[in-house]
């Protein structure tokens, strides 16, 4: 599965020598799992309903479960996601939140993913 390579800074299509680039495999799936957990629900005008719901998880009571259910939905259901191997999510006092997990994919290639301040950081496994 190959789609338009993204610039991990901008979010905007990267180029090569004045031409778009492609990524592949595992890199793809990454990129497309960034999108996804990056995307905010009614963000996107063309599918307001796209998203994870993280107006109705922030601050409010019981927003763990909502949250946890959003995540491991967007992960499991995201093209070249195979099985979703581990998942962590843990909140701090701050109600800052951690999340943690393996997906294979389906080239059988597992991949590991932590957020942290600056978003997501993808490795292989």
């Amino acid at each position: 599965m190959r789609c338009f390579a993204l610039d991990p800074q901008t979010g905007d299509l990267s180029l090569a020598d004045g031409r778009l680039s492609l990524v592949e495999g595992v890199d793809a799936v990454a990129q497309r799992l960034g999108g996804r957990l990056r995307l905010w629900r009614g963000e996107w005008f063309a599918d307001t309903g796209l998203g994870i719901p993280y107006a109705q998880i922030l601050g409010q009571k019981g927003g763990d479960r909502v949250a946890e259910a959003a995540l491991r939905s967007a992960i499991t259901t995201c093209p070249g996601v195979s099985a979703l191997l581990d998942f962590a999510l843990t909140l701090d006092r701050a109600r800052h939140a951690v999340v943690t997990f393996r997906a294979r994919t389906v080239d059988g290639d597992a991949l590991r993913a932590v957020n942290d301040a600056s978003g997501f950081r993808w490795e292989r496994v």
